[in-house]
């Protein structure tokens, strides 16, 4: 944690801008801190090297160009939420009377259809059940058999 604030605090180090306490408080941790006065060293080597170049001075025009392009990139954005908003309220348009016909289908038909769900899933629990106790073979019996009339009444009666 402390490394961070000192980090944080290095380039005004270097430029000599922080108050005395502040400077002997970052100069003690460099002593200590091998990470912090790595960077320190290189934050001093980069600053070397941006004295030695040329100052760029703007175009009169730079503040109004600059100001064009912020504009320009707010209006996007506002553009492509617009869009977003523009697809969400189709979306709308086809989503909701999708979902109530869906509705009204599981509505009539939904109780034949959790009936049939209920039956599928007793079909294959009893099938596993079967099979886990070695019974599955006891579902082929020979044409004509007592075993085989008895079987088809009880899952007639199903």
């Amino acid at each position: 944690m402390r490394c961070k604030r000192i980090r944080k605090k290095l380039a005004a180090y270097l430029d000599g801008e922080l108050n005395e306490r502040q400077k002997a408080l970052v100069k003690r941790h460099l002593l200590e801190c091998a990470k912090c006065r790595k960077e320190a060293d290189l934050l001093g080597r980069i600053s070397y090297l941006l004295k030695d170049r040329p100052r760029i001075k703007p175009t009169l025009s730079f503040e109004a160009d600059l100001w064009k392009r912020i504009y320009s990139l707010e209006k996007e954005e506002t553009t492509k939420k617009e869009t977003t908003l523009y697809l969400l309220k189709w979306a709308t348009y086809i989503i909701l009377p999708a979902a109530v016909a869906a509705a009204l289908i599981i509505g009539v038909f939904g109780e034949n259809l959790g009936e049939k769900i209920a039956s599928f899933e007793s079909i294959s629990l009893e099938e596993e059940y079967l099979s886990s106790i070695g019974l599955d073979s006891f579902r082929d019996f020979p044409p004509g058999s007592l075993s085989q009339a008895y079987f088809s009444l009880i899952e007639q009666t199903k």
